[in-house]
């Protein structure tokens, strides 16, 4: 076999043109960064997280989804402001509906998220990947459900930023948040430890969307259901704000489990 050297020479010239790019990249300027927007949160970290520190003590993803999630009243629910709310929480329970493998609760997410988005005046071009992601989970392909279920959230964003509607966005990512969270701090509650706890922590996410939070317009910020998000992150801040190697007492994860759990129910009615 035949073997090529870069002669010496050669070796040189093609270094040189690096150092030189090096020398002549511009210093960071700090005043110039900008913070990037909010993304949707997906539980689905925290629920990974959950099954390595348990270890052998599975859990039974599939039970916790059904004694948490309930389905959106979809007859009610014709506020724009709510309509988001009750997205957001939906969002998130299909992505444990992803974790569980169980492709009748994510088929009762998916027609719940296809339904409020349209309520948004999405198109049924844009909601194309609902319909896909029904008939993978039907097949049993759950890495491209899981695939398929991210993009569906990112074109979600993406449609509700083009049609200049941000404010649903802050929405439907603060209740998705509340509802993802939720999930773990059943866990978490049931099955208590200091080291367990930690996992909750995320300070610097909640704070971010109590300041998107208050960018909303007036009469958005009036509606009683935000008035009620509001101050539950508020009060989660003070809860998930520890130190990096902190937990949170046994007493404060119930307090906030009941708290996401009564304000997500109260969303999707």
């Amino acid at each position: 076999m035949k073997r090529f050297h870069l002669l010496p020479g050669l070796v040189f010239a093609l270094f040189i043109p690096c150092l030189q790019a090096q020398e002549q990249k511009a210093p960071f300027d700090m005043s110039q960064a900008k913070s990037s927007e909010l993304g949707l949160p997906s539980p689905m970290d925290k629920l990974l997280g959950l099954d390595a520190a348990l270890g052998g003590k599975s859990v039974a993803w599939a039970g916790i989804y059904k004694e948490i999630a309930r389905n959106a009243d979809l007859s009610s629910l014709k506020d724009e402001t709510n309509i988001c709310l009750a997205l957001g929480v939906r969002i998130a329970d299909g992505i444990v509906a992803v974790k569980a493998q169980d492709a009748n609760a994510l088929n009762d997410c998916a027609t719940d998220i296809e339904a409020l988005a349209k309520k948004l005046k999405m198109s049924d071009t844009q909601l194309e990947r609902a319909k896909k992601t029904r008939a993978l989970a039907n097949k049993g392909q759950w890495t491209l459900v899981f695939w398929e279920m991210g993009c569906l959230q990112v074109d979600i964003v993406h449609s509700l930023n083009e049609q200049g509607n941000e404010k649903r966005r802050t929405l439907i990512i603060a209740s998705g948040w509340l509802q993802g969270v939720h999930y773990a701090m059943h866990v978490i509650n049931s099955r208590y430890t200091p080291a367990l706890s930690n996992l909750l922590r995320e300070p610097m996410l909640v704070k971010a969307m109590m300041a998107e939070m208050k960018s909303l317009p007036a009469a958005t910020r009036a509606n009683a259901r935000v008035v009620k998000l509001d101050a539950a992150l508020t009060e989660l801040y003070g809860i998930v704000n520890i130190p990096l190697d902190g937990s949170i007492s046994k007493e404060k994860v119930a307090q906030a489990n009941k708290l996401a759990q009564e304000l997500a129910e109260e969303f999707v009615l």
